[in-house]
């Protein structure tokens, strides 16, 4: 029997078998090439097997930058061009050997879609690093330098920075560029405002801005039990942002001089985890809700450095108010306390004048049960410099004469009080015709910004020259 009637035992389904299956199958057909036996009728899912590669073994052509030689030796070449030169000479049949290598790892439709054109168009584009000996003027300036370049940037174009290079990048995360920022008006996705925390801001304005319900994620340097930021400065005017992420921004920023969380609902732990910023200077309650004696307690006892108290339009209790007016601290010279009706009583003002000596702007409008006794104990206010009146009807125009005493007093408001011309001239020969009569419209006691201008908060800007950030 000729040795082309003996028929070898192979695995019909080879593309599956093992490797050790596989080598005895190249075995065999190397054998047979030599004497010149066709094994072509052997197929693979309708494939002619005409090579004898190891499936997902062999070597890619212009896998890297190495090359594979003849018998399989890997060679580095030593020039920059890399793989260039060996991918455009990549020939049809190299192609198409390496298409019948990845059909065994690609689904039908990928293979369909890939042509040899394709695949030799990929390979021809392949991204090429190559060396270069010009100099890179960047290299040559000092970190600090392009910091001072960096610097005159907005905080878009920082951004955009940081994907050149890592060194830019790294620079352009620095603490010093990140000092101030205006996000107001937009909506914080989860983790953006522990990102933001993390860059150390001092200046920071949230006005009207949306915060979702988680502020930091895992993996962000606020998320650390330990972190503290910088921030002094905060503006949460009209800010939606819940209680409890309230009192963690608080208890990560315990550092605060001057903080705005007008039309903020707020509760007794909010005004807890406020009290342990025990430096703080200024604080805008307005239109709050929420305010009540417990949390009140613990504020007043820590924060002793308040110079200006905004409380106004909060619809406090009696005993709230009682407490507020009896221990305030005698820092506090700048203060608001309007809305409060019928609640404000003379014997709260006399103790609030007694807690606070050093007044220079006290505005009690829409507080309607004061009277005459009220001005009587204001005009120990040497240093009232403002006083707001308005809508205070129980105080007869008369009781104002008390007023002449206050030889600093520059502004009166006594809105919708009186009515007659007479009376305003009779009230203006007792306080003097130095001092201005219902000029000031609205109090700006506390407020971060005056007259609309959103570019900077308590005279400091946090907003880009060109107006982005």
């Amino acid at each position: 029997m000729s040795e082309r009637d003996v028929l070898h035992p192979v695995d019909v389904n080879i593309s599956i078998s093992s490797p050790r299956k596989r080598a005895r199958f190249d075995e065999a057909s190397s054998e047979h090439e030599t004497k010149g036996i066709n094994i072509s009728s052997l197929t693979i899912r309708e494939e002619v097997i005409q090579e004898d590669y190891d499936h997902g073994m062999d070597h890619l052509n212009c896998d890297s930058e190495d090359l594979v030689g003849k018998n399989g030796a890997i060679s580095t070449q030593n020039d920059a061009v890399g793989v260039g030169a060996s991918c455009s000479s990549t020939t049809p049949d190299t192609s198409g050997k390496q298409l019948s290598i990845l059909s065994s790892t690609l689904t039908k439709e990928s293979l369909d879609k890939l042509s040899a054109s394709d695949w030799d168009r990929f390979q021809t584009n392949k991204p090429v690093i190559r060396a270069s000996n010009e100099t890179n003027n960047f290299d040559l300036l000092s970190d600090e330098v392009i910091l001072l370049i960096f610097k005159w940037l907005p905080k878009n174009s920082l951004l955009e920075v940081g994907l050149c290079c890592r060194r830019f990048y790294g620079l352009s995360q620095d603490d010093s560029l990140w000092t101030r920022m205006d996000v107001s008006k937009r909506t914080l996705e989860d983790g953006k405002l522990g990102i933001i925390l993390s860059k150390q801001v001092i200046v920071l304005t949230l006005a009207e801005t949306y915060i979702m319900q988680k502020p930091v994620l895992p993996g962000c340097k606020a998320y650390n039990p330990d972190f503290r930021c910088r921030l002094l400065y905060l503006d949460l005017s009209l800010a939606n942002i819940n209680i409890g992420n309230l009192i963690f921004l608080f208890n990560k920023c315990n550092r605060l001089k001057k903080l705005s969380l007008e039309g903020v609902p707020l509760n007794d732990d909010v005004l807890i985890a406020l009290s342990a910023s025990k430096e703080i200077e200024v604080i805008n309650f307005a239109f709050c809700g929420g305010i009540q004696r417990n949390g009140l307690k613990y504020l007043l006892a820590n924060c002793r450095q308040i110079r200006e108290l905004n409380i106004g339009w909060n619809y406090l209790t009696y005993q709230s108010i009682k407490y507020i007016c009896e221990n305030l601290p005698s820092t506090i010279n700048r203060m608001n306390f309007s809305g409060c009706r019928k609640l404000m009583t003379d014997e709260h003002v006399a103790s609030l004048v007694k807690s606070c000596p050093e007044l220079r702007q006290l505005d009690l409008s829409d507080c309607t049960s004061i009277t005459k006794e009220s001005v009587r104990e204001i005009s120990y206010l040497v240093n009232l410099t403002a006083l707001d009146f308005s809508r205070c009807y129980r105080i007869p125009f008369k009781s104002l004469k008390y007023l002449k005493k206050l030889h600093n007093l520059c502004f009166l408001d006594i809105h919708t009080y009186y009515t007659t011309l007479a009376e305003l001239a009779e009230v203006k020969e007792y306080v003097g015709g130095s001092v201005v009569i219902n000029e000031m419209t609205l109090s700006t006691i506390a407020l971060p910004t005056e007259d609309g201008q959103r570019s900077s908060i308590w005279n400091m800007r946090v907003r880009d020259s060109d107006g982005s950030d």
